[in-house]
């Protein structure tokens, strides 16, 4: 790819590949925290765009016989090309984004809390989960619930290895530990992934459950496992090679600051089992032989399990729709209202506040609202927080706060 090329040629193509690195070189400059050196960011770069070792290492050599690697030096036009743009900042010794790159990205920057929009019972703000955190009250959140990006799974909130997701998850779990009440619940939807390369399933959802306890401080209050009949199998290892089962499962991880949580499973809500109204007669000898007591039967509607049963979130409600009609990118990765709704229901009561700290669409707190709770989100990418709002904006006390233009100048502040 970066082979010396003849000159006829070589004008174009340099062009085309500063052109081809700017919004990954940004993306990992966000990443990063929005400013860092130039050795930090070449490999992250490289990575980034799927440049092998190979190609980073390969050299040339100036006309006074010194050499340089091509690949750095192509980053290096490109940030040139984006300081002109003002797009980036800072001498050639820290590179930093500005507001206007952080716009082109659709990201918050560091440290920035936006309001976008309130109703009656709730708010949502353009912020990275961390930051939003300053702007609610210690002990006020009877429910955090959230599906944070998977570790090495390529997002618009970037790409994570295992060692890093978990050093963030455990930074993220301690803040959220002091934002939820005594009898509060800390819920986090986490799928399974491959280790690469491997269809060995890596140990980090194992490793998160642990640290959130030993690092920490979290009492593991329980596991939901959501049970999707759509979801597809891994591509690689289910479809093509077939030397792995569909995994059709996630897990939702229930954790607690006191070991009994303020939980109620009188609150789910249930099937309604159709009913003859004779009394029926219970058999309480069990197949096994185990003698059960009558008393241990409940009348009335079955108890829940921890198991919800539900497809994928469907691509032709309200939001989809009119997330379309008006030309908005819709989140990719929505889980269905059925999962907060059975935690919204067991974790909290009517008037309890619930937050979701990366709320993507903004399903807990569309959820959380039609129960009779109130709701916070916060959410770093501008194109979804926006367009969460779809799910609010026929409301009377729908409030728009912000406008690109207010918010792009409020970051600065």
């Amino acid at each position: 790819m970066f082979r010396a090329a003849r000159r006829i040629g070589k004008e174009r193509t340099d062009v085309s590949i500063q052109k081809s690195i700017q919004l990954p070189l940004f993306e990992v400059l966000e990443e990063v925290g929005g400013r860092a050196r130039p050795s930090e960011v070449y490999e992250r770069v490289a990575d980034a765009i799927g440049i092998g070792e190979k190609s980073r290492q390969e050299t040339r050599t100036c006309g006074d016989g010194q050499s340089y690697r091509v690949f750095d030096q192509q980053v290096r036009w490109a940030r040139q090309t984006a300081v002109a743009e003002g797009l980036i900042a800072g001498d050639r010794g820290i590179w930093e984004l500005t507001d206007s790159a952080y716009l082109k990205l659709g990201k918050i920057r560091r440290g920035a809390v936006v309001l976008i929009y309130t109703t009656g019972d709730g708010f949502a703000l353009w912020a990275h989960a961390e930051d939003a955190a300053s702007y609610i009250d210690d002990g006020s959140v009877q429910l955090l619930m959230t599906s944070p990006p998977y570790p090495v799974v390529n997002r618009e909130y970037g790409r994570f290895t295992v060692e890093e997701w978990l050093r963030w998850m455990r930074h993220c779990m301690g803040i959220w530990k002091s934002l939820v009440a005594s009898g509060g619940t800390i819920a986090v939807n986490l799928m399974d992934v491959f280790v690469q390369g491997t269809p060995m399933l890596s140990p980090y959802v194992e490793r998160f459950t642990l640290s959130s306890i030993d690092d920490v401080g979290l009492h593991f209050a329980g596991r939901m496992m959501w049970y999707s009949p759509t979801k597809l199998g891994n591509i690689e290892w289910t479809a093509k090679r077939k030397v792995h089962p569909r995994n059709k499962l996630e897990h939702v991880l229930l954790f607690s600051k006191a070991p009994r949580p303020s939980w109620d499973i009188t609150r789910i809500e249930m099937p309604v089992k159709s009913s003859s109204g004779r009394k029926v007669k219970r058999d309480t000898i069990r197949p096994s032989g185990m003698d059960i007591c009558e008393s241990a039967f409940v009348s009335g509607q079955g108890l829940p399990s921890n198991l919800i049963i539900a497809g994928g979130a469907s691509g032709n409600d309200t939001y989809s729709r009119r997330a379309r009609d008006v030309g908005i990118g819709r989140h990719p990765a929505r889980f269905p209202e059925a999962i907060p709704r059975r935690i919204i229901q067991l974790a909290t009561a009517p008037g309890d506040i619930c937050y979701d700290p990366m709320a993507g669409s903004n399903t807990t707190g569309k959820v959380a609202s039609e129960l009779g709770r109130r709701f916070i989100a916060s959410e770093p990418m501008l194109e979804y927080v926006r367009a969460s709002s779809l799910r609010f904006s026929h409301r009377s006390d729908f409030r728009l706060k912000e406008e690109i233009g207010d918010v792009v100048g409020s970051q600065a502040q």
